[in-house]
């Protein structure tokens, strides 16, 4: 009796979820309807734009004053700038106007159009993106959401079987059609999003099925995960930067430190994880760095989210069920990219931008840089002294 009131709780759960992660689709059409017309005074509206190779994903933050001044916040890759520019109002178009001297030309002659009481659209030769108006409190509260359900996702998926099935085999197939009508084209992400919903669903193999007894698929599961840093690590060497650099060669340190594999196995609990007795704490904090710095200098719109992301894993695998780390982390980041690519309008018009300049982009690579050597030294030292020691004892 309790086993099923226990089921239907979680069944309940699930829905709820996958309710949230639908109800917002975005279902506006950019439209020169008059009625659309807000009065943008001291309010403050951001969008994000998929940018070039080599650029990352671009976050704007334009903060309208009554002066007819605007603040004009761009970041990107490796760019970071501030710069007050001119703005006026027609109707239903917003027209922004930049200095001779201005860095940020991104709105000179676009075309900004109301569709929405809170959402603007962005149109320059044949570019376009959504400008959101944003509410501090919703968007502050959208992130802990993000962590909490994650962290709820993943307890569903540990003790709801099909669960598992529907998530990680059905939807990712159903769903394409929806995620198809958005405009989101960056490659990134969607190499993303497929890589770590198929490592999602060969770990649910393991757990349920013999596959988990083959050594192929303990490889796989760590090579999932070593692919999955290595598409960030291309990414950082493409922008070329020396904080991307940094945060690139520790990508590579813990891809070199991963360890252990031939141990991934199902548990015997009941229910029955999948565990990875050899990656340390050690190993995961600095994995964490590395991957958060990653996001913070190449999508800085969805650095603090991602960085619920990264918690929503860690702390069931460090507090709930230890050894659980890759099955929790491959759950938290296959959701989070499904709930993104159903409802990209609910993530983009929450963020909460983390401060960010050049000083701090180069402290965050090298922070990465340093913990991941640290944690390499100590590995391989291990190494070396655990042969030295078979060599005496031989």
């Amino acid at each position: 009796m309790m086993k099923n009131r226990i089921n239907t709780i979680f069944t309940a759960m699930l829905a709820l979820l996958l309710m949230v992660c639908t109800s917002g689709i975005n279902t506006a059409i950019a439209s020169n309807d008059m009625s659309y017309v807000t009065d943008i005074n001291n309010t403050v509206w951001q969008g994000t734009r998929d940018g070039q190779p080599g650029e990352g994903s671009m976050l704007y933050r334009l903060e309208f004053e009554d002066n007819n001044q605007v603040q004009v916040i761009k970041q990107s890759g490796g760019f970071n700038h501030s710069e007050l520019q001119t703005w006026r109002q027609q109707d239903n178009r917003i027209i922004i106007s930049s200095y001779v001297d201005s860095k940020i030309k991104d709105f000179d002659g676009a075309t900004l159009t109301f569709f929405a009481d809170d959402r603007v659209s962005f149109s320059l030769d044949n570019d376009s993106f959504t400008l959101h108006k944003w509410y501090q409190f919703r968007s502050y509260g959208h992130v802990l959401l993000v962590l909490l359900g994650l962290m709820l996702l993943n307890e569903i998926c540990r003790r709801v079987v099909w669960s598992n099935y529907l998530l990680f085999f059905i939807l990712p197939i159903v769903l394409i059609p929806l995620w198809s009508s958005y405009d989101v084209t960056y490659w990134f992400k969607w190499v993303k999003l497929y890589s770590v919903v198929g490592a999602a669903a060969l770990f649910t193999l393991i757990r349920f099925t013999k596959i988990g007894n083959m050594k192929w698929a303990k490889f796989g599961a760590a090579a999932f995960l070593a692919i999955n840093i290595l598409e960030a690590v291309m990414q950082d060497f493409s922008m070329g930067n020396t904080a991307n650099v940094l945060n690139a060669i520790g990508g590579i340190l813990s891809i070199i430190t991963l360890t252990g594999w031939l141990s991934i196995q199902a548990d015997k609990s009941k229910e029955k994880d999948m565990i990875w007795p050899a990656m340390t704490t050690f190993w995961i904090i600095a994995y964490d760095v590395w991957n958060i710095v990653f996001v913070y200098l190449n999508f800085p719109g969805s650095a603090t989210a991602q960085l619920m992301v990264l918690i929503s894993a860690t702390i069931p695998a460090l507090f709930i069920k230890k050894g659980t780390w890759l099955q929790a982390r491959a759950f938290t980041l296959a959701g989070s990219f499904m709930y993104y690519f159903s409802n990209p309008a609910m993530f983009e018009s929450n963020v909460v931008a983390m401060p960010r300049n050049d000083e701090l982009m180069l402290a965050a690579g090298a922070a990465s840089f340093i913990i991941n050597s640290v944690y390499a030294y100590l590995f391989f030292t291990k190494k070396w002294q655990q042969r030295q020691l078979t060599k005496v004892t031989a």
